[in-house]
Order: C-alpha cells, then sequence, then structure tokens
C-alpha cells in the first residue's frame, strides 16, 4: 500500500442528497456512530434518502443504522461495539477494519501508517474514514486531507439542541493534532454489495424480535429490574450501592474518586441519569420512525405496522413526557431525593418494560401474520 503518489490535498466529492432550504432541522439524531454510518452512505452517494415532515428531516439511513445495530431496542443505557459491526456487516461492508493509535491494543498502527492508511481509503477507494472526534460525540466522517494527511476535513451536522434555529446543512472543520493514544481509525472497505430498502426494512424487523425477546425473556432482562430496584432504595442504599459496585443503574456518564463522601456520590447519581431518560426516549422514537417507514414496503401489514408504530411512540413518551418530566434536565438533586419522586420513576420503569413486552408480542404475531 506504500504509495508515495498522493496529492498533498485531497477532498472526497461530494455525491450527497441536498436538503432543500425551507428545510431547518435535521434529526433529532444524537447517536454518534449511527450518523456517521448515516453520512457516510450519504457523502457517497449510497443512502437510503430522507423524508421531510414539515420543516423536519430525518434520515432513513439513521433509522436503519438504530434498529440494525440493536441499540434502538437496548433496555437500558448500553453500546456494543459488536452491534456497530453488525450493522455494517449486514448492510454490505464486509471488509471493516478499526485501527487504534494506543501501543497496547490489537491493530496498532503508528502516526505515518495511519496517516497512509486515510489516505489510502479517501483517494484510492474514493470512501470516507471515521475518526471519532472527542468534542463531536454526536459522530462525524472524515471527507479529505490536507498537508498530507496532517489536517483532517470532517464533515458532520450540528445537534438540534445545539443550533436551534437551522441545523439542516452540513458543516466542515479542519482538525489538526487529530492523532494520540486515544485515535481510533475506521476503515468501512469495499461494499460487496447494497440491499435495498425493503431487504433493510425486513431485517430490521426481525432484528427487533431478536433483540426485544433478549430484553423480555433472556440475559438483558436485568436491566430493567436491577433499575427499578435502585430507585426505591433509600438514597444511603443507593450511595452504598454504587461505592460498592461503582455502577449506577440507569445511569449513563461519568466517574467518581473512590474515596468520595456521600453528598459527591449522591450529586454523581443524579448527575449519571442526565440523559438517560432522553436516550431511552429517543430510542424507541426511532423504532416508531422504523415501523412508520416500512409500511410502504410492506403494504400487506400496514395495520400491523400502523399499530406498532403507535405502540412505540407510547413507549416514547414514558420515558421522554414521564419520566424526564418527574427527573429534570438537568436532574434536580432536591426533587431526586424526594422518595415518592423516585417511587414514581420507578413505575415508568416497570411500564416500559411491559411496553418492550407488548411490543415483542405485537412484532411477533406481526412474524406469523405475514412473509417478511
Amino acid at each position: 500500500m506504500k504509495n508515495t503518489n498522493y496529492p498533498e490535498t485531497f477532498i472526497l466529492t461530494d455525491k450527497s442528497t441536498k436538503i432543500p432550504g425551507e428545510i431547518k432541522h435535521y434529526g433529532p439524531a444524537y447517536v454518534g456512530f449511527a450518523n456517521e454510518f448515516a453520512h457516510f452512505l450519504d457523502y457517497t452517494g449510497q443512502g437510503y434518502g430522507f423524508i421531510y415532515d414539515g420543516d423536519w428531516c430525518k434520515d432513513r439511513s439513521y433509522t436503519i443504522a438504530d434498529v440494525l445495530s440493536g441499540h434502538a431496542m437496548e433496555p437500558a443505557p448500553l453500546l456494543f461495539q459488536e452491534n456497530v459491526d453488525y450493522l455494517w456487516n449486514v448492510s454490505g461492508f464486509q471488509s471493516c477494519k478499526t485501527y487504534f493509535a494506543d501501543p497496547s491494543k490489537d491493530n496498532y498502527m503508528s502516526e505515518p501508517d495511519m496517516r497512509e492508511t486515510l489516505r489510502h481509503a479517501l483517494y484510492t477507494l474514493k470512501q470516507p474514514v471515521i475518526i471519532p472526534q472527542e468534542n463531536q460525540w454526536w459522530g462525524s466522517i472524515v471527507i479529505g486531507y490536507k498537508n498530507g494527511g496532517s489536517v483532517l476535513v470532517v464533515y458532520y451536522f450540528l445537534p438540534h439542541f445545539m443550533e436551534m434555529n437551522n441545523n439542516a446543512q452540513p458543516k466542515t472543520l479542519e482538525v489538526t493534532d487529530w492523532y494520540n493514544t486515544k485515535t481510533s481509525l475506521f476503515i468501512a472497505g469495499q461494499r460487496e454489495k447494497m440491499p435495498p430498502l425493503s431487504d433493510m426494512y425486513r431485517m430490521g424487523i426481525k432484528r427487533i424480535q431478536t433483540c426485544l425477546e433478549k430484553n423480555i425473556r433472556g440475559e438483558k432482562e436485568h436491566y430493567y429490574d436491577e433499575w427499578e430496584a435502585f430507585l426505591l432504595l433509600s438514597m444511603e442504599e443507593m450511595i452504598a450501592h454504587v461505592k460498592r459496585t461503582h455502577n449506577v443503574p440507569g445511569g449513563e456518564h461519568g466517574s467518581f474518586d473512590a474515596e468520595s463522601g456521600d453528598e459527591d456520590v449522591w450529586k454523581f447519581i443524579g448527575g449519571a441519569h442526565d440523559s438517560t431518560w432522553a436516550n431511552m426516549a429517543e430510542r424507541r422514537f426511532y423504532i416508531m420512525n422504523f415501523f412508520r417507514q416500512a409500511r410502504e414496503y410492506f403494504p400487506e401489514a400496514k395495520d400491523d405496522l400502523q399499530a406498532l408504530d403507535t405502540h412505540f411512540l407510547y413507549a416514547n413518551k414514558i420515558m421522554g413526557e414521564e419520566y424526564g418530566r418527574i427527573l429534570g434536565d438537568p436532574v434536580n438533586i432536591e426533587i431526586f431525593k424526594n422518595p415518592e419522586v423516585r417511587s414514581r420513576m420507578a413505575d415508568c420503569i416497570r411500564r416500559f418494560k411491559k411496553a418492550d413486552a407488548k411490543g415483542l408480542e405485537m412484532v411477533e404475531t406481526l412474524l406469523r401474520r405475514f412473509e417478511i
């Protein structure tokens, strides 16, 4: 692969679908890997298109990524890399590779070799690469380089809440000093097949069934129960649990010093729950959208798909309109101290689990009735 003929500066040709000027909002789409997948496909002209709803734009590829990865069905704040790999593989990219700048990891790659590899992917394979940017947790792709690869040209959309008036137009950013021990480089490789949309929705419906079955009848059921039980503990018991296990059921973020006092641990518990409700609501929102989008490809099952759309909107509202309103954003620590408040939150988790169980039954009925 050693090639000394790369140009000093190279930017991939933009083959993306242009979003009409009257569309002002992109998303909501805050899952980094799903945005990376969607931006990669759209920029290279392989995307599955957008759906416009008023002045909102929703990317089909993002919805598909959230579901096919299994992320949209998770019962708790979880993300597994093998599920992201699964998404790329079933989408036709079966020779994906990730390289790391950390010498202690497998697939370690030095800076000169990583620079060579990204130039090869961009210039020779004519495809973006993914180098996650620490200050862009919502996801971006690298569409080019300057100065022989010492400067990256990064492409992304800002999250809706960061640019409330108009986030529907993409942005680019030049990044220097991008190589450090936290750096990883994802190369998708050539796409060996491009499944049609009907196949993507067919795979997605079956994936929803598989993942929800693990949630309700399998190894992931305990996440709901532990989250509910944690909220029903006293403050002292919650603090003791987190000190002992270093785990906050239902929490997502941060870490605390083992020597932290009770007050700091309590603040950590509250902070760890800050965005959980929003992320869980968004996951079920995209299951809802998946069934809504699938209706046109399975007209014989449109009523069942509409019922699933309605049901997962209900699941979305349990977290987004009830749990989130109780908790506050950011978490109101004083309210969170009230055991009656936490009891209401625990009831939301109990009903959320029941909603997922009902959704599983509905999907299984759909698959029995129709050849999907």
